[in-house]
């Protein structure tokens, strides 16, 4: 619906309300003064027909089905509205843009349909948004179309947050999460303001961001008048949008799945997190490289079992292999791995194929564990690790020594020539290049996120914020797809040892959910999720996910991403194609540009 036809039916509201009114307004007296030339009100007088003059005295009798708005002497100021407001509606219209990878997205909704008692639309739809609130040069993703790509390309490397195999797209509130409690990960704590306001109006750059991006104030946040201060935009924006159709109690075809895997070069890493050889193990897989390891780092390893076992024992690797196959004894299953920090619609996940021998099978080796035996630490050659995992994971079987992932020997980045790998807890346990399991009976707190293996990441108050976690991948912010056809939305929900019970869905931004109940699943593994939805009306929608645990956890954070319907898809020469998505080339250079790029 085009601007103009909204208008129409909000005029013929007034015309209606205008009949009504003149019902009760005194006529105006023949001695009542004429206008005078020259008067900025003043009209060339025009004869009423009985039909015209009936609707503004509001005859006895006259409905509103009986009211033609041709008749009202009105008309003509509100199509020179009109007009005005369809030259603002369409050079204000909404950017579209060609990512590199294809998709197309549109940031700020297109007000499709709107309140009809609001008067403050009734000459001015389709462009509250963008013309008022300058929406599309507002948010992160404004000036960077991709923020996974910033990260990949800023000049201090960055950790891998980002996961391509899963097309998990980095978010600002991923950033916070990551950036605001996380002692012993972050040395500043609560300094995403002090860091992002440095970045952006510094010396270095604030050149580039307030004159070529034309940023300021405005641009990352919104100013309120409600006691909230100053929110950031891209957290509040989709309550502050006009055009978001919510739809109550939303129908979709839910599934799960639990059998899709990663390989090898698809499984998470957050590299060089610890010390100088995770350094060097995350330097020999980045930038293409993907060095060959030695033959011989692999078959001179040993591994050692020592502490609280009858006797210490240390073997070579590859020995070790042949007698646990020899024994029958060699695991290969579908497991999980799951990082600790990993935040809301982050892709610090993992579902693969592991080859392993079982760390209690190596204790027995060694003599069995003695009596008030707590656990056993996974140490690093390099000394970089002294996590430990509870006993109960040894008796489980849940304790392995990894060498393969996916059917092949492990690679730089994920530990060759082998890693401790412990299910259903935090990944940082998954200690790559271990050469010792030491059985301990030291009272360890095994939930501590810096001695054992935690589930989950607790904020101050000791509240866990992603667990459960229930995340949507592949969705860029206001991704388009095909009106009146079925789009099929994809994604995870894990809760680290827990059992997830139902998954909920919202597309009214929270007011109403629609509940899935997962009737059984292995917690070892991922649970992937599919939702299939088919949208019916044109314009922008809010999809928010989250679940609950079998012990009644309930997502803490939620994750919304939006996306727009079109009845027609736009053709890539009628958007905005993006080269780059890291720093978007400013909109006036954009048309410019020698591929023909074009808004």
């Amino acid at each position: 619906m085009r601007a103009k036809t909204t208008i129409v039916a909000a005029a013929v509201c007034l015309v209606c309300a205008a009949g009504l009114i003149a019902g009760c307004t005194p006529k105006q007296s023949d001695t009542a003064p004429k206008p005078t030339e020259g008067d900025g009100a003043a009209r060339q007088e025009t004869t009423l027909t009985p039909e015209e003059q009936a609707v503004i005295d509001g005859a006895e009798g006259t409905t509103n089905d009986d009211i033609n708005e041709e008749f009202y002497p009105g008309k003509e100021y509100l199509d020179g509205l009109w007009d005005k407001w369809d030259m603002i509606a369409t050079e204000y219209a909404p950017e579209i843009r060609t990512l590199p990878n294809g998709q197309m997205v549109q940031r700020t909704p297109t007000e499709y349909e709107v309140n009809p008692d609001a008067w403050q639309i009734q000459a001015g739809s389709n462009s509250y948004n963008t013309y008022w609130l300058d929406a599309d040069n507002r948010g992160c993703e404004s000036c960077h179309a991709d923020l996974n790509a910033v990260l990949k390309n800023m000049n201090y490397e960055h950790p891998i947050a980002w996961n391509d195999e899963l097309d998990s797209k980095t978010t600002l509130q991923q950033c916070l999460f990551c950036h605001s409690y996380a002692p012993g990960y972050i040395a500043k704590q609560y300094e995403f303001g002090t860091l992002m306001h440095a970045i952006h109006s510094g010396k270095r750059a604030s050149s580039k961001f307030t004159t070529e991006y034309e940023g300021d104030c405005m641009s990352c946040h919104n100013a309120t008048e409600n006691g909230a201060g100053l929110e950031l935009w891209d957290l509040t924006k989709y309550t502050r949008l006009w055009g978001i159709n919510d739809v109550e109690n939303v129908q979709g075809e839910f599934k799960t799945d639990q059998t899709m895997t990663q390989a090898q070069d698809g499984v998470f890493s957050y590299d060089w997190m610890h010390a100088y050889y995770d350094n060097m193990r995350h330097g020999a897989g980045v930038n293409g490289l993907n060095l060959d390891m030695p033959q011989s780092l692999f078959d001179e390893w040993t591994i050692t079992v020592n502490g609280n076992v009858g006797k210490e024992y240390t073997a070579k690797l590859p020995d070790l292999i042949k007698e646990a196959e020899a024994a029958g004894v060699v695991v290969n299953k579908t497991s999980k791995m799951v990082c600790n920090w990993n935040p809301v619609g982050g892709g610090g996940v993992t579902n693969t194929e592991i080859t392993g021998i079982p760390v209690s099978w190596l204790v027995e080796k060694a003599g069995g564990a003695k009596d008030g035996t707590t656990g056993v630490k996974a140490l690093r050659a390099d000394g970089s690790s002294k996590r430990a995992f509870a006993k109960n994971k040894l008796d489980a079987g849940e304790a392995l020594l990894v060498y393969k992932i996916g059917g092949e020997y492990l690679d730089a980045t994920r530990g060759y020539p082998c890693t401790n790998w412990v299910e259903g807890v935090d990944a940082q346990i998954n200690s790559k290049q271990v050469d010792t399991y030491n059985v301990t009976n030291e009272d360890i707190d095994y939930t501590d996120k810096w001695a054992g293996t935690p589930n989950g990441w607790q904020n101050e108050a000791k509240v866990p914020m992603n667990k459960p976690n229930a995340t949507i991948f592949g969705v860029p912010d206001g991704l388009i797809v095909q009106n009146g056809q079925p789009y099929t939305f994809n994604g995870f929900v894990d809760a680290y040892d827990e059992k997830i019970a139902s998954v909920e869905f919202s597309m009214d931004r929270g007011e109403t959910w629609t509940k899935y109940d997962i009737a059984d699943m292995d917690r070892n593994k991922m649970l992937w999720w599919t939702y299939t939805y088919k949208p019916e009306l044109e314009g922008a929608y809010c999809l928010t996910i989250r679940a609950t645990t079998e012990s009644g956890m309930t997502s803490f954070e939620t994750q919304t991403v939006m996306f727009n319907a079109k009845d027609k898809m736009p053709s890539a020469e009628e958007t905005t194609v993006l080269q780059t998505a890291g720093l978007v080339p400013v909109k006036a250079d954009t048309a410019a540009t020698d591929n023909g790029d074009k808004k």
